[in-house]
Order: structure tokens, then C-alpha cells, then sequence
């Protein structure tokens, strides 16, 4: 067993789907299925249930999940430290960012914890659907932007900024030229279903289910990465809601981006692991939220929350 075949046990067991987690792998799937099966027989007996409509894990599928991701995890730290240290530098911060980069927040953030530590590397890395705390769970990273609203308990979250969200759906909508969309608007839309490993609360916080009073139906298509997201909402397969942001991060000719109206904001959180403790971590969290309450961040795109 190596640290590659752990990499693609799990990615087939996040996605329980052999084309979908070797598309994520960049890999062939017949060299997918092969890895899966060497690993099988070093265990000594299954660990996915296949069948011609879906994937499961068995019991013991899910003992090496929990203890693969934990690997994986100190094995990435374990380089990441490495690397830093051939570099000559004297630490390293690995922020997740789910979907696009707060640009307007970021830029002045790594700029300001670049002056004070010249000699810490700052990695920024973007997390798509599939991982909605964008690897802090697994450890594979120190801090993250996630957006709100999310209950973790072993996670401390602070709001930053807030935004008006914008409606995504096909330029060709009914809706598509309208200055604003309100959520009565999309009471009989069909919206885009994202991965089974969203939460329930963030989901529905995106589905308007407060401001519909229901939850509307849901397209049978899974748009786990922002471009496939994207995708199926330009050639029709239904609509969603979402930060503001994306409408300046995204030139999608397919897709018209429309202010919603009369309905809560997104919220932009930075979050940490409540257990961590790192200066380091705390210099860049107290920083993140000076910086939000200052007037060049208020003049950008976004307003402080």
C-alpha cells in the first residue's frame, strides 16, 4: 500500500463514482479501477460494493476512510513543512478558499502578512462544491473562506463581508434581462442539486427555502465543480443563486448573472479549527478582520459586514 493508492481510494469514495473520481484524479479509469482492486487484495477483502448503478462503501471501506484521510493529511503537512525548510523559510500557511478568491479582501491581506513575515509562505488553494469547509476537515488546510450559513461546531467562523447574492441561469431565461429577481419570481424554477456531501443548511440557505417557504425542485444532475456548475445551468438543466462574486470571477457567454432582491445576503466567513493553535493562524485571523472594516475594503465590490 503507498500514499498514491490511499489518494485514489479516496477520491473514489468522496465521489462513489469510478468516472467522476478519476476525472478529479486526472487519471484513466481502467488504471483507477485497477489501483482499487491491487489495494483490495493488500487488504484482504473489499472495500466498495460495485454494482451497474452505483458505489458504496463496506465496513471496511469506511475504517480506511477515516484513517486514509488522516495519512493524507499529515502526509501533505509533512511536505509542505519539508519544502518551507528547503526554501529557507520559517513557516507556511495553507488558506482554502471555497469557489473564488475574496480578491477584494485577499490582495490587501497577503500583502499586509507579507510585510510583517517575509519569510512565511502563503499558499492560497480553491475548493469546489464537494468540499463545502474546503479542507479544513481534513486538515489540508490552516484557514479558510467559506460563505455562511454553516453550524460546525469544531470550527470557529467570524463573518467578514456581506453581499447581495446574484440569480444564475441561462442567458436565454425568461428572467435573464431583468434588472432584479426577487425569490417569488423562482418559486416554479427547477435549481441546480449539488453533491449529498453539502449541508443541508448551507444547501437551502442557496435554494431560498426561507424566502419560498418550501424547497423547490431540484434538477437530477449534480454540479459538484463551479465550471460544471456552470455548465448545466447554461444549456438549461436549471438555476441557483450565489455570492456576488462569481459574477466578476466567471465570463460565461451561457450564463446571465442577475442581482437577487429581497432575500438574505451571502455572507463571506473566515473560519479555523477550534483546536489549532499558531500564532501565526492568529496574526493572519486578526489581521483578515481589520482589514475587512476598513474603508478600502468597503469601497470595493463588497461591504463590510
Amino acid at each position: 500500500m503507498d500514499l498514491r493508492q490511499l489518494r485514489y481510494f479516496v477520491a473514489v469514495a468522496e465521489e462513489l463514482h469510478f468516472s467522476r473520481a478519476a476525472v478529479r484524479l486526472n487519471l484513466a479509469q481502467s488504471a483507477l479501477s485497477s489501483q482499487i482492486r491491487q489495494l483490495e487484495r493488500e487488504i484482504g477483502g473489499p472495500l466498495l460494493s460495485r454494482s451497474t448503478r452505483r458505489v458504496e462503501l463496506t465496513p471496511a471501506g469506511e475504517s480506511l476512510l477515516e484513517s486514509a484521510r488522516e495519512v493524507l493529511a499529515a502526509a501533505d503537512d509533512a511536505l509542505t513543512q519539508a519544502r518551507a525548510l528547503a526554501r529557507g523559510e520559517t513557516g507556511a500557511l495553507v488558506i482554502g478558499s471555497l469557489g473564488p478568491a475574496p480578491g477584494g479582501l485577499l490582495a490587501p491581506l497577503l500583502h499586509r502578512f507579507g510585510e510583517r513575515h517575509p519569510d512565511v509562505r502563503v499558499e492560497v488553494r480553491a475548493f469546489d462544491f464537494s468540499d463545502t469547509l474546503a479542507g479544513l476537515r481534513e486538515k489540508h488546510v490552516d484557514l479558510a473562506f467559506l460563505y455562511a450559513p454553516l453550524e460546525e461546531a469544531d470550527l470557529e467562523m467570524v463573518p467578514l463581508i456581506t453581499e447581495q447574492r446574484v440569480v444564475v441561469l441561462p442567458q436565454n431565461h425568461r428572467l435573464a434581462r431583468r434588472r432584479e429577481i426577487r425569490p417569488a419570481d423562482l418559486a416554479d424554477e427547477v435549481f441546480v442539486t449539488q453533491p449529498s456531501s453539502v449541508p443541508q443548511i448551507w444547501r437551502d440557505h442557496w435554494l431560498l427555502v426561507e424566502e419560498l417557504g418550501k424547497r423547490p425542485r431540484t434538477s437530477p444532475h449534480i454540479g459538484d465543480k463551479h465550471e460544471e456548475w456552470l455548465h448545466l445551468i447554461g444549456r438549461g438543466e436549471g438555476v441557483d443563486t450565489a455570492p456576488a462574486v462569481i459574477s466578476r470571477y466567471y465570463a460565461w457567454p451561457e450564463v446571465a448573472f442577475v442581482p437577487l432582491a429581497d432575500a438574505a445576503p451571502s455572507t463571506l466567513v473566515l473560519a479555523r479549527r477550534r483546536e489549532t493553535q499558531d500564532p501565526l493562524i492568529d496574526e493572519f485571523f486578526a489581521l483578515a478582520l481589520e482589514i475587512a472594516a476598513t474603508a478600502a475594503v468597503s469601497s470595493s465590490p463588497y461591504s463590510p459586514a
